[in-house]
C-alpha cells in the first residue's frame, strides 16, 4: 500500500509499521510490514536493509496509535 505517513498510519491502529519513504524529506511512502509485535516489524526492517542496494530509499519505522489511545509503555 502506498500513501501518506498519517494514511498507513489510520489503515493500521494499533500496528508497528515499516515504511520505505519516497525521499529523504518525503511525507509519503510504501507500506513494508505491519504487525503488533514489534519483534517481527524489527525483522523485516533487517531483511530490506540488507537489501538496500536492490531496492534504494530511506526505511521509517513508526506507531500507529488507535485514537483515543496512548503510546504502550513498551515503545517510549
Amino acid at each position: 500500500m502506498h500513501g501518506t505517513l498519517e494514511q498507513l498510519r489510520d489503515h493500521h491502529p494499533g500496528k508497528w509499521l515499516l515504511i520505505r519513504l519516497d525521499g529523504s524529506d518525503a511525507e509519503e511512502g510504501t507500506l513494508l510490514a505491519a504487525d503488533k509485535d514489534p519483534e517481527r516489524v524489527d525483522r523485516e526492517l533487517e531483511k530490506y536493509s540488507r537489501q538496500k542496494l536492490l531496492h534504494p530509499g530511506p526505511l521509517y519505522v513508526t506507531y500507529s496509535l488507535p485514537k483515543g489511545q496512548e503510546l504502550p509503555a513498551f515503545a517510549l
